[in-house]
């Protein structure tokens, strides 16, 4: 499927444009863009040349690029590759040894995404964890984020929000059923 370099960057903004499920396919595609000559022979784009025609982060390229170099000379049909889905296929990239692919293929088809690197690893899957949604007003949520902050949360050092929250709650929950 080599191509010229225009061809193959006008095929990845028709993939990224459609929006369907053909991020195999763009994984392909990228590949092949990838393996161009470098300039000044060739036209190879460079990884954030890549990150703007596609309009997806940086790590989603490159994990696209590494799906498909772990799975393009596998004999997988490229319609199996689709229905798991390329980020469960990207868990296996990083995850999986080589020549276990296949193993590996079945448990993403028979588990969450969640629940696959803990599978790949050998061991059993996290329990599921429960989501709980709070809307409060920002006087509650104050009221809410000093709650937790006495209680074990912690601020983290770049960013906003709290770290720990889940386990200050169940200790503060833990001290009232214990009372």
């Amino acid at each position: 499927m080599m191509r010229s370099s225009g061809v193959l960057k006008r095929r990845v903004q028709a993939l990224t444009a459609s929006g369907d499920d053909s991020k195999i396919e763009l994984a392909e595609v990228l590949s092949y863009l990838r393996a161009l000559p470098k300039p000044p022979d060739g036209d190879r784009p460079t990884l954030n040349e890549l990150v703007a025609l596609t309009k997806l982060s940086k790590r989603a390229v490159c994990y696209l690029l590494k799906v498909w170099r772990r799975f393009s000379d596998l004999d997988v049909p490229r319609d199996r590759l689709a229905s798991i889905g390329w980020t469960k296929l990207a868990v296996i990239a990083e995850n999986c040894e080589p020549g276990d692919e296949e193993h590996a293929l079945a448990l993403a088809e028979a588990s969450t995404l969640k629940e696959l690197p803990a599978l790949l690893k050998g061991g059993a899957p996290k329990p599921k964890a429960r989501t709980v949604l709070l809307r409060l007003t920002p006087r509650q949520h104050a009221h809410f984020e000093s709650f937790l902050l006495a209680h074990g949360a912690r601020r983290p050092k770049k960013g906003r929000g709290l770290s720990g929250k889940e386990k200050a709650l169940m200790k503060a929950l833990g001290q009232l059923w214990a009372a």
